[in-house]
C-alpha cells in the first residue's frame, strides 16, 4: 500500500530496484534534505554524509526544526526520515569527507548526489566518481537560480570540464530562496529515481533555473580535451587533508588527527567554569566565553572565533596538544 501510487506509474519491477538501491548523499542541507525525503520515501536505502551542525540560520531552507539546533545534520536528518519510512535502511555519518577517508566512507551505491556547499568537496566526489564508476549529480542554488547536472562517467563530460572555480556569490554573502534550494533537491532526487530504474535522465545536460525571471532550461554540458580528471589525473584524491578548514557561515573545522575520549574530555570540563558543557548522543556541546563549541570524537567545530590561530588555541586548550 505504501507505494501503491507510485507503483501504478513506474510498475513493480522497478519499485523493487528502488527498494534495493543505495543513494548517497553528501551534504544534508538545503538541496541534501529536500533530496532525501522525497527518496526515503520512494523507498530508496539512504547513506548521509554531513560534518556540520544544524544552525538558526538554516531553518528557512533546510528540514530541520528549531529542536535540532546543535545537532548534527546527518543524524538530525536520519531521525526524521525514520519517521516518514521506518523500511528503508538509512545510516548517517556525521565526519568530514577528505582524501584521507573517502574511499572507506562511501561504498559502492547506485548514485551519488551533492548536497555541499563548497568545490573542493565537489572536486573530492569528481575525482572519486570518476575513478570508481559511479554516477552523481552536480546541484546548487543561490539567490534566485538553481543547477542540476547528472554526470555519468565515461559517457560525459565531468564536473571539471565546466566548472573551474568556485564562484563570489554564496548562500551566506548573496542569499537564496528557500523555494529554490527545495527545487533542486528535489529534482536531483528525480534525477537518482529514473537512473537506478533505467529512464531518461539529464545526463551531459544542465538544467538551469531563475524563479525571479521564470527561466528553466537545459543546457548541453561542455567537454574539455585537457580537462586532468577525465584523463585519470585524481589531484583531489591525492590532496593532503588541511587540519584547520573555515566552513560555510564563518565556523571553522578542527581536526584532531586522533580520536579523543568525548567522556573524559567533557567530565574535565564540566569541573572548569569557564565550560558549560551539554552532553549529546554523537557530540558535546561547549560554551565557553564568545565560542560555541561542537566537540566530535576526532574533531570540533568553533563558531565565534575568527582566525585558526584562535581555533589552534581553543583546541589546544580543551583537548591539549
Amino acid at each position: 500500500m505504501r507505494y501503491s501510487r507510485q507503483e501504478a506509474f513506474i510498475g513493480k519491477a522497478a519499485q523493487k530496484h528502488l527498494k534495493k538501491s543505495l543513494v548517497v548523499i553528501v551534504g544534508c542541507g538545503g538541496t541534501g534534505s529536500a533530496a532525501a525525503e522525497y527518496l526515503v520515501r520512494a523507498g530508496v536505502n539512504l547513506l548521509l554524509v554531513d560534518r556540520d551542525i544544524v544552525d538558526m540560520t538554516n531553518l528557512h531552507r533546510q528540514l530541520f526544526s528549531e529542536e535540532d539546533v546543535g545537532t548534527p545534520k546527518a543524524e538530525a536528518l536520519k531521525e526524521r526520515l525514520e519517521e516518514a519510512n521506518s523500511e528503508t535502511r538509512i545510516e548517517a555519518v556525521s565526519e568530514d569527507l577528505n582524501s584521507s577517508n573517502i574511499e572507506k566512507l562511501l561504498s559502492e551505491p547506485d548514485i551519488i548526489l551533492d548536497g555541499t556547499d563548497n568545490m573542493e568537496t565537489r572536486f573530492l566526489l569528481n575525482d572519486f566518481c570518476l575513478k570508481n564508476r559511479i554516477p552523481f549529480t552536480y546541484a546548487a542554488a543561490v539567490k534566485s537560480e538553481g543547477l542540476v547536472a547528472l554526470i555519468v562517467p565515461g559517457e560525459t563530460p565531468c564536473l571539471r570540464c565546466f566548472v573551474h572555480s568556485a564562484g563570489k556569490d554564496t548562500c551566506e554573502t548573496a542569499g537564496v530562496l528557500g523555494p529554490v534550494v527545495g527545487m533542486v533537491g528535489v529534482l536531483s532526487a528525480a534525477e537518482a529515481i529514473k537512473h537506478i530504474i533505467g529512464k531518461d535522465t539529464l545526463k551531459g545536460k544542465i538544467l538551469h533555473m531563475d524563479i525571479y525571471k521564470n527561466l528553466y532550461e537545459t543546457i548541453d554540458i561542455p567537454g574539455k580535451k585537457d580537462c586532468p580528471a577525465c584523463k585519470g589525473k585524481y589531484e583531489f584524491l591525492e590532496k593532503p587533508v588541511q587540519k584547520i578548514t573555515e566552513l560555510c557561515g564563518g565556523t571553522h573545522q578542527f581536526l584532531f588527527g586522533k580520536e579523543i575520549n568525548l567522556s573524559e574530555v567533557s567530565g574535565r570540563l564540566e569541573k572548569n567554569r569557564d565550560f558549560k558543557v551539554t552532553k549529546g548522543l554523537h557530540v558535546v556541546r561547549i560554551s565557553h566565553n564568545k565560542h560555541v563549541i561542537s566537540l566530535f570524537k576526532n574533531r570540533m567545530l568553533v563558531q565565534g572565533a575568527y582566525s585558526p590561530r584562535e581555533v589552534k588555541a581553543l583546541a589546544a586548550k580543551i583537548v591539549g596538544n
